[in-house]
């Protein structure tokens, strides 16, 4: 209490048992200050008059009003152009978020997010243009996040944002949604002449990583990831922990089809590999990650298998092709421990070494 006291009177920090002895004094030295001019001076001149001529822990302090030292402190926090947090001050956050979420048990998600082939615009429309658009991604952000996460622009065309107490597959929704507002945005705004996307990789403490440089890096390694899968996309980091082996699979001994929730259609899907715990497909779907669906696997000279699954993997394929394929990595989700009999069978079966 005597620290946050302290803070909040001469917006400095003080050690806690500092704090206590700083209060103490100040309180003697007020009362004799009263008393020896006959009116009490106040509690900011008393303390400061302490700090400097009796405790002699300040030396040529400044006087300075209220709104120009708010002023000077959010200059100091905040990028100049975009309006969103600088990189020192989104640091500092981060650092306390996860000191926070360890005392805890908390979780939180941070979004790393960079505007797709932004070099282009800067080289084709001039520097002037490429401000515009950060300054507009910087206003999305602002409109798109909570007042208790943290929004800041990284450094050129990257941003990042913090998401306390957000687990990976909510950070997903966040992305996602401001990846399509950005989209949307600058498509109205067409008659400017260019347009802008962006690409975002997610990475969530403590499932990710434990520490914010490692926390950054999975975040970066995602956003990599969406960069080299097509631009446009957000990746959640991902890595896969296998009881079992996956096996490659014919595409012609195994049929897949995703079940579509609203229509009656299936759609059938080419199998990559397989194992207990999952599947890799093929697919035209631009799934969700994190959504559910069912999925009917038909193996060579068996009845089908019905299953429910979780995407956990999106990543868009470079095809050359005008029609878009994305390889798409599922998670069973079993009712029980051991996998159902024909997914067992099927596997010893297809083993290299059955």
């Amino acid at each position: 209490m005597h620290a946050e006291l302290l803070r909040l009177l001469t917006h400095l920090t003080f050690p806690y048992e500092t704090a206590r002895h700083i209060w103490s004094g100040f309180h003697v030295h007020r009362a004799t200050l009263e008393r020896r001019l006959g009116r009490d001076v106040g509690g900011r001149v008393a303390l400061f008059d302490y700090l400097i001529n009796v405790d002699r822990r300040l030396n040529n302090p400044k006087i300075i009003e209220m709104p120009d030292f708010e002023r000077t402190e959010r200059s100091a926090i905040t990028d100049h152009l975009t309006g969103l947090f600088n990189r020192a001050h989104f640091d500092g956050c981060l650092k306390k978020e996860l000191n926070r979420c360890r005392r805890y048990g908390q979780t939180v998600s941070v979004i790393m997010i960079d505007l797709d082939d932004f070099k282009e615009v800067n080289d084709r429309y001039g520097h002037a243009a490429g401000d515009s658009v950060l300054r507009d991604v910087g206003r999305l952000l602002v409109q798109r996040v909570r007042d208790v996460d943290v929004a800041a622009r990284y450094g050129g065309e990257e941003f990042a944002i913090i998401l306390p107490e957000t687990r990976r597959m909510n950070a997903f929704v966040v992305a996602e949604r401001i990846r399509s507002e950005v989209e949307r945005y600058f498509k109205r705004k067409g008659a400017d002449g260019h347009s802008a996307t962006l690409s975002g990789g997610i990475a969530s403490f403590p499932e990710d990583a434990d520490s914010p440089e490692a926390l950054l890096a999975r975040a970066d390694e995602a956003l990599y990831r969406a960069k080299h899968s097509g631009k446009n996309l957000v990746s959640v980091f991902y890595r896969e922990k296998r009881r079992a082996n996956r096996i490659r699979v014919d595409a012609r001994a195994v049929r897949v089809q995703l079940e579509r929730s609203q229509e009656a259609k299936t759609e059938v899907c080419r199998a990559m590999n397989i194992s207990e715990g999952g599947i890799l497909v093929e697919t035209t779907r631009r799934l969700t990650v994190g959504s559910s669906l069912e999925m009917k696997l038909e193996f060579a000279g068996s009845e089908g298998l019905s299953l429910l699954a979780e995407v956990v993997r999106l990543e868009e394929r470079a095809n050359g092709r005008k029609r878009k394929l994305y390889d798409a990595a599922f998670r069973f989700r079993l009712n029980r421990r051991s996998p159902p009999a024909g997914l067992t069978r099927f596997l010893r079966e297809s083993s290299p070494e059955s």
